[in-house]
């Protein structure tokens, strides 16, 4: 337990420098309902500060080696991961760990999880879209799933607002990704928010269409920047990316 106590405050101390590194060189979940979003993915509405959602993402850092080796190389993993995003130390909290999985002898592998919150210190991020072993999509800034790879780019999202911009939604219906520019996620299940795009083709700047597209029997959803859908069922369009 003393352990534990302590391996927690050395995460803490980590987390906190690496924020002092960086410095130096520099939600309420909507209940699941029954139906699935509208085929016509709704226009964004422009947001203010009380309806904006949070960002809320989920971190896991492994390790090994004997106990307290393993423990500290699941904390730089986590770490490491926090910075690539964005986030500092006071951002993330360990939510569970470390958890030890004895190996053999003194050997352990070790688990440690926490949640970011807040915006990140970058003014981009990517969003990618991956597909998993079973076919299914997901469109994010944020890391890659275990069993996912990246299809590709769909353009850039900014981390904080600009002029005609508005949020930009990760959602879940039937365990089915999708995306929307509703904070309330069109009545199933929020996740995260991913960034800010227009909701209308902006005059300015470099931008491309994103659509939201359905393939196969189940309509299972995904995003592209065709219009057509790359062949598949269009289910609207969510709005326009910043391209650079």
């Amino acid at each position: 337990m003393h352990r534990t106590s302590r391996l927690r405050t050395s995460l803490l101390s980590l987390a906190a420098a690496l924020a002092a590194a960086m410095t130096a060189a520099a939600p309420a979940s909507a209940a699941p309902a029954s139906a699935a979003p509208a085929s016509a993915a709704p226009a964004a509405a422009p947001a203010s500060a009380a309806n904006v959602g949070p960002v809320v993402v989920h971190l896991t850092g492994m390790g090994s080696g004997p106990q307290n080796i393993a423990a500290a190389a699941a904390q730089d993993h986590l770490a490491r991961q926090a910075a690539e995003l964005g986030f500092n130390g006071s951002q993330c909290r360990v939510t569970e760990g470390p958890v030890f999985q004895h190996v053999t002898g003194i050997y352990y592998n070790a688990m440690i999880k926490a949640t970011c919150n807040g915006d990140p210190a970058v003014s981009t991020r990517t969003l990618n879209r991956l597909i998993g072993p079973n076919g299914e999509h997901i469109s994010t800034v944020w890391n890659v799933p275990p069993g996912y790879r990246v299809e590709g780019s769909l353009g850039q999202l900014y981390t904080s607002p600009r002029e005609g911009t508005v949020p930009l939604y990760h959602c879940v219906v039937r365990r089915d990704n999708f995306l929307s520019g509703d904070v309330n996620c069109e009545g199933q299940t929020y996740v995260s928010r991913l960034g800010w795009f227009y909701p209308g083709q902006p005059a300015d700047v470099g931008s491309a269409p994103l659509m939201r597209c359905m393939v196969g029997k189940q309509r299972e959803f995904f995003e592209s920047n065709a219009t057509n859908c790359e062949g598949q069922a269009s289910g609207g369009q969510l709005g326009w990316i910043f391209t650079g």
